[in-house]
């Protein structure tokens, strides 16, 4: 990767958005700007202190954590590293046989991203831990690049517990709507649990299991981009794992 300028000492330029639309989050679009660069601009009312996110990203890359290298930051804007390769999501409707390796890798990633402590200062969502965590690590937001995996879209990178980290994954891999066309959508559900399950057998999934409710919870109150079927599963998850009994 090419080393990364620091966003607190170089402005962002605030390019428009002038290239090709790459990819449409639910909070963010991202553009082609340059043959190494993309621009990552997040909506009016939607994402935080971009030069907070970037700082994150930073320290996780300075720790040896694979992320997209930052250039600027400012306002709603990212200018970030263009990484080539699919989603790991894509790549498992291309091939499902790779669940099971894809689900391990997830696993892995979660390992070496919680043994980074937490940079100075950064906000802590549940207010335990010191480790450095993504809550938003699921298979789409992992890029499968010819140089290996890369994680992006760090947004809600924070101070926190593995653990919760861990439950947030597996509240989202358990519950999320799989955007696409049709058939990719009923692969993507077939093949749910399997991934889940090697995620799991890779992670402390006790301490997960006994974050989970609460963490779902945590998910319900705070996402207004949720859809009613995910809704009704995070609703389902807090009931069966019993959110009363977690403080």
């Amino acid at each position: 990767m090419a080393r990364a300028s620091d966003p607190s000492v170089e402005p962002a330029s605030r390019p428009g958005p002038t290239g090709d639309l790459l990819a449409r989050g639910r909070a963010a679009d991202v553009f082609a700007l340059a043959p190494d660069r993309v621009l990552r601009r997040y909506r009016p009312g939607e994402g935080g202190d971009v030069t907070a996110e970037a700082a994150v990203i930073e320290h996780a890359r300075r720790h040896g954590f694979p992320v997209p290298a930052v250039h600027e930051a400012s306002g709603r804007d990212l200018v970030l590293e263009r990484i080539d390769g699919p989603t790991m999501l894509a790549d498992l409707a291309r091939r499902p046989w790779r669940l099971r390796a894809h689900g391990a890798l997830l696993a892995e990633l979660h390992r070496r991203l919680h043994r980074i402590p937490a940079p100075d200062g950064a906000p802590s969502r549940f207010g335990t831990g010191d480790r450095l965590v993504h809550f938003d690590l699921h298979p789409d937001n992992v890029l499968l690049s010819p140089a290996g995996p890369v994680v992006i879209d760090w947004s809600n990178g924070s101070r926190g517990d593995p653990a919760d980290d861990v439950a947030l994954t597996w509240a989202i891999m358990a519950t999320s709507i799989v955007p696409g066309p049709l058939p990719f959508r009923v692969l993507a559900r077939a093949g749910r649990n399997e991934l889940l399950r090697a995620f799991l057998s890779g992670v402390d999934a006790a301490a997960a299991r006994r974050r989970l409710a609460a963490v779902a919870a945590r998910r319900l109150e705070i996402d207004h981009h949720l859809l009613a079927p995910e809704r009704r599963g995070l609703e389902a998850l807090v009931a069966r794992h019993g959110a009363g009994r977690l403080q």
